[in-house]
């Protein structure tokens, strides 16, 4: 298995901000880098929705997409910039609308999240596309949790982390990044790698019957019975970065 390397603690201010200009940009647009942006588990995104070319549902249009997996996982604060914050706030989606800053400036929206940006933990590694790939993701989960005193979480997440590597060293063909982060009970699980983006979800997986779906299929249903939440986020150059959110007791 590979050596794996930990960070523990919050990083060092001014680390792991990403500021978002929506400028004279389609939501779609907006929505694409959000999306690139939040795959690399961000302390801080600074999202300015100034002159966003769109109508009075912006701020749901823009965060609608992403809403779930913010509202899961508490590492990634995002400030979001708009011309009224009162005006706006009541167009957040409900599950995050305690979890998105509002601010009239970005620097105003940057004080504000360091104010309340949370410890973090993380650990990672690296895997080669090879057979022993998912016994080495496993104990690497093993080795990372027991570190962090969540020995009731080690059984249910090494199977959602073998799961996520069998199924994108199938899909991508490529070395992968094992990555593991905590914010108090909640541990956040992303397996990136520098294939294509596309990431094969069954059509109908809520109704998908785990006694006639393909393997992979069987274990994406695993995935979503173990998690609070997962997905896919595209990478900003090559690749994808696929991710779950647990939580622990």
């Amino acid at each position: 298995m590979a050596t794996p390397t930990v960070h523990v603690g919050t990083d060092p201010p001014g680390a792991g901000i990403i500021r978002i200009t929506g400028r004279y940009r389609l939501p779609s647009d907006v929505v694409s880098e959000l999306k690139h942006a939040l795959a690399d588990n961000p302390q801080i995104v600074v999202l300015d929705l100034h002159h966003v070319s769109g109508n009075s549902r912006l701020l749901s249009e823009v965060l609608n997409p992403v809403a779930d997996y913010l509202a899961a996982w508490p590492g990634t604060v995002v400030a979001a910039c708009v011309p009224d914050p009162e005006v706006s706030a009541p167009r957040l989606p409900p599950t995050i609308a305690d979890r998105v800053l509002l601010a009239r400036a970005s620097e105003e929206g940057l004080e504000r999240a360091h104010d309340v940006v949370p410890h973090q933990d993380r650990g990672m590694t690296f895997l080669t596309p090879q057979p022993q790939a998912s016994d080495d993701a496993r104990a690497f989960t093993r080795w990372t949790l027991r570190g962090w005193l969540m020995e009731d979480l080690i059984w249910p997440a090494s199977l959602v982390v073998s799961e996520l590597v069998t199924h994108s060293i199938l899909e991508a063909q490529t070395v992968l990044d094992l990555t593991l982060s905590r914010v108090d009970q909640r541990v956040r699980i992303a397996v990136h790698d520098y294939g294509s983006d596309n990431f094969r979800v069954p059509p109908a997986i809520e109704h998908a019957d785990p006694l006639e779906d393909p393997p992979l299929d069987r274990g994406l249903l695993l995935v979503r019975s173990l998690t609070r939440c997962w997905g896919v986020f595209p990478s900003r150059v090559h690749g994808k970065t696929v991710w779950a959110v647990m939580e622990d007791g």
